[in-house]
């Protein structure tokens, strides 16, 4: 799944009207597993590095692999929930909530990665297992059904979009919304140009 759609995700579960905390990390716990792919593809745009060499082998390397896996780990980020919910972070007006917020986006960001990965799978169980699920699916690959996934993700970040668009008013929240669509076109037309 595509990084704004990850984030629509997330704040479409999480975020409301009036609670700037929670939102943020909403936002943030929905961007942040693949925070390390974007510092990869930083680093090889300062470094002068071709994107065919980014994706076909040094994103493969440590210690890329070592940060998009931390990021995607289900251990880490479902533990860190249990000591903040054992912390008393469920419990009403709780200053610990928005941390529970930020680990609970990032797990239903792995959830959504989980069906959608074949070859790029991510080790989920990092670090107790290097063990990665090869879906049948992919959010890219025309292979394996990608060009029919990528539509319907299109589709259901659409309608969380509209979600979004409709709970909050502000012109910022709704430019936001506006940039985000706008990946959907870019990012693709990015890659065609880049790797062919």
């Amino acid at each position: 799944m595509n990084t704004p759609t990850h984030m629509l995700v997330a704040v479409a579960v999480f975020a409301r009207p009036g609670q700037p905390r929670v939102n943020a990390a909403a936002f943030i716990g929905g961007l942040f597993p693949d925070l390390g792919i974007y510092a990869l593809w930083a680093y090889s745009k300062i470094a002068g590095i071709s994107e065919h060499t980014v994706w076909r082998e040094i994103y493969w390397q440590p210690p890329w692999q070592t940060l998009v896996a931390f990021g995607h780990s289900m251990p880490i980020f479902g533990g860190l929930l249990a000591v903040l919910a054992l912390a008393g972070a469920f419990k009403n007006g709780s200053r610990l909530w928005p941390l529970a917020v930020f680990c609970m986006a990032i797990l239903l960001h792995i959830a959504c990665d989980f069906p959608v990965h074949v070859d790029d799978a991510h080790p989920h169980f990092w670090p107790l297992s290097d063990w990665t699920f090869h879906s049948p699916l992919s959010y890219w690959d025309h292979r394996h059904y990608g060009d029919w996934v990528s539509k319907a993700e299109i589709a259901f970040a659409l309608v969380l979009a509209a979600i979004v668009w409709k709970r909050f008013s502000s012109p910022w929240v709704r430019a936001t919304l506006g940039i985000a669509a706008s990946t959907y076109v870019l990012v693709p037309l990015y890659f065609s140009m880049m790797l062919h």
